[in-house]
């Protein structure tokens, strides 16, 4: 048997076909992680910590105004919540059920392909691993304050070893 020590193995891949010969294959991200990733979100959220919240966010991510019909440039996501925390008081949902776990609608690549969830959610655009959450919110309001949307989308995708928000579609704004 002879041994190459001087060869490294491929970059991994996602994905491949048997005719691509010796590949190294990158293992799924399971659905408990991109859950994390939602529960850390909304816990952020009634923190107002808008520097925690950006680790959650890829580079990119974008907030879309699900109401806005596509009309106009959606704003940085990042750029958003940090709006948001400065005009309305998340603080206050601090022990309200934001959402029910059983109530999450979770798809993938294929899922969302099959039925997408929003025209934001371009099919050319998922990537193979990225997951989408639908959040139906319990607590969108507290007393008179309307602090989020009837639901939130999460769309997540893969960074290394985990999952960051890449899109946030709700239909929400800011009075």
């Amino acid at each position: 048997m002879a041994l190459d020590p001087a060869s490294s193995p491929p970059p991994p891949t996602n994905q491949a076909e048997a005719r691509d010969g010796v590949v190294t294959l990158r293992t799924p991200l399971g659905i408990g992680l991109a859950l994390d990733v939602v529960a850390e979100f909304f816990k952020r959220v009634v923190a107002e910590d808008s520097e925690a919240l950006s680790e959650l966010l890829t580079r990119d991510a974008l907030a879309i105004h699900t109401g806005s019909g596509g009309h106009g440039q959606p704003p940085n996501a990042g750029l958003w919540w940090e709006q948001r925390f400065r005009r309305l008081e998340y603080e206050k949902l601090a022990g309200e059920p934001i959402y029910r776990e059983s109530d999450l609608q979770i798809f993938r690549a294929d899922d969302v392909l099959a039925s997408p969830q929003h025209p934001a959610i371009q099919p050319d655009t998922l990537d193979d691993q990225d997951v989408v959450i639908r959040v139906p919110i319990v607590t969108a309001r507290v007393a008179t304050d309307r602090l989020l949307g009837d639901e939130i989308v999460v769309w997540l995708r893969r960074d290394g070893p985990r999952f960051k928000i890449y899109r946030l579609l709700e239909d929400f704004q800011i009075q």
